[in-house]
């Protein structure tokens, strides 16, 4: 009966032991499951020199480091690119397929009506470009010539303030979807005077497609005009507020840290960032 009895308060010692270890088992998984890393898709372009745009079959860019930087601190997120066309590109924030949009992006009225956007990464260095024998180099000289812009960039909402500012000094504005390149030769060929361009990308594109007879200008007067400072920014789905706060605390980071200082002099041979009253 001894053994009986022995032999059945093994049992049930076992028996409570596996149940103790399975329950730890759970507990962990459980805790394992709440640490879960949310999937960031990132929708970008391949060929925005110098933001974001493949070399030798691998993605580099001013805006793409920015954000692998950011993904390997963020350790609660991973990002995973998704290369579209530029049309494109907001439409996968619209349809969503992306959380986050980056391609040299701007502010306009309407984008801050539809979307939520990160802390600036960059003040926007423009120039204006025109033909050599034109010359223009300030703002105030853009009276009554003519440009031409794609609808619904921060460029657009410039010129209209422009012209609802000065009626007697307006610009001439055009709206097409011409490629940049398309609208740079558009110049040199005579059917528009100039454009206000993100200088690097802009210089880029003339000796990438041979195009000549232009020079280029950053306004004289640029500080006199305030309404044509511009920076870019991270667009990301409204829908996405937790995500914005959380990436604008790792942008602030790259900021103090120097990291965005560091890229800016990598891909544009200066600091372009901006002043810390940004990032707050």
């Amino acid at each position: 009966m001894k053994k009986i009895k022995l032999l059945t308060l093994a049992t049930v010692g076992i028996a409570s032991i596996g149940l103790l270890a399975a329950c730890s088992s759970k507990d962990n998984s459980s805790s394992k499951s709440t640490d879960k890393v949310t999937t960031v898709t990132v929708a970008t372009s391949a060929a925005s020199v110098p933001y974001e745009y493949s070399e030798n079959g691998k993605m580099t860019g001013f805006e793409y480091d920015i954000l692998k930087a950011a993904d390997k601190d963020m350790k609660d997120y991973k990002f995973d690119f998704k290369v579209y066309e530029d049309s494109a590109i907001l439409a996968a924030l619209d349809g969503g397929r992306a959380q986050i949009a980056a391609n040299n992006f701007g502010k306009t009225k309407a984008r801050s009506e539809k979307y939520l956007f990160s802390y600036p990464v960059r003040q926007g260095i423009d120039a204006i470009f025109s033909t050599s024998k034109e010359n223009i180099t300030k703002i105030s000289q853009l009276a009554g010539k003519t440009t031409e812009i794609p609808a619904g960039t921060n460029y657009g909402d410039m010129f209209e303030s422009w012209n609802k500012n000065h009626p007697d000094k307006k610009i001439n504005v055009k709206y097409s979807q011409r490629p940049l390149a398309d609208r740079l030769s558009a110049i040199s060929s005579g059917q528009i005077d100039f454009l206000f361009a993100s200088k690097a990308p802009a210089e880029n594109l003339i000796k990438e497609h041979a195009i000549t007879g232009l020079v280029d200008t950053v306004p004289t007067d640029l500080d006199k005009q305030p309404e044509f400072k511009t920076y870019d920014y991270f667009i990301l789905d409204n829908s996405q507020s937790k995500l914005q706060k959380d990436f604008n605390v790792e942008l602030k980071k790259l900021y103090d840290n120097g990291t965005l200082k560091k890229l800016s002099e990598q891909y544009f041979h200066d600091s372009h960032i901006p002043a810390a009253d940004q990032f707050k």
